[in-house]
């Protein structure tokens, strides 16, 4: 199980990788930003899939502190996305009004599963840590197929 869990960290790390600015607009700064958030994101992630049902508490608090980094960071890809807008080409805006769109959409999903690891009860722990650290895996893989569009377009 802990291999599994380091599996997940990551793919989740792996996938977060770029999420400061478009490759386009990325600077020294912004990557530095990425591989804080990445790193911060990873550990929480591996942090609250080993949590006892003891320690709950200090893993719905890692995992908030994980998505307030997190929508912090899209935030500033789209950001740079509304400044580059102009330049882009009507393919190129299609394709991240759709990522972006995808992105908050999984954005969203991990944030229902927050809820309900915040909400369950301490005997529903193991199910509710195991619902979270999916909706990770499914948030990583959205993110990396986004990358990987972008990267080919």
């Amino acid at each position: 199980m802990n291999s599994l869990v380091k599996l997940r960290g990551a793919v989740v790390a792996a996938a977060i990788a770029c999420i400061a600015v478009p490759a386009s607009a990325q600077d020294d700064e912004a990557t530095t930003t990425a591989d804080d958030v990445r790193a911060e994101i990873s550990e929480a992630m591996e942090a609250i899939a080993d949590y006892s049902e003891q320690e709950s508490e200090e893993a719905r608090t890692e995992a908030r502190e994980a998505l307030h980094q997190l929508d912090a960071e899209i935030e500033r890809r789209e950001q740079a996305l509304r400044e580059n807008w102009a330049e882009m080409s009507d393919q190129a805006r299609e394709t991240a009004r759709d990522r972006s769109r995808d992105l908050r959409d999984a954005r969203n999903r991990l944030g229902e599963r927050f809820g309900a690891l915040q909400a369950g009860t301490s005997s529903a722990w193991d199910e509710l840590k195991a619902g979270f650290a999916d909706a990770w895996d499914a948030f990583a893989e959205t993110w990396s197929a986004a990358d990987d569009e972008t990267s080919t377009n």
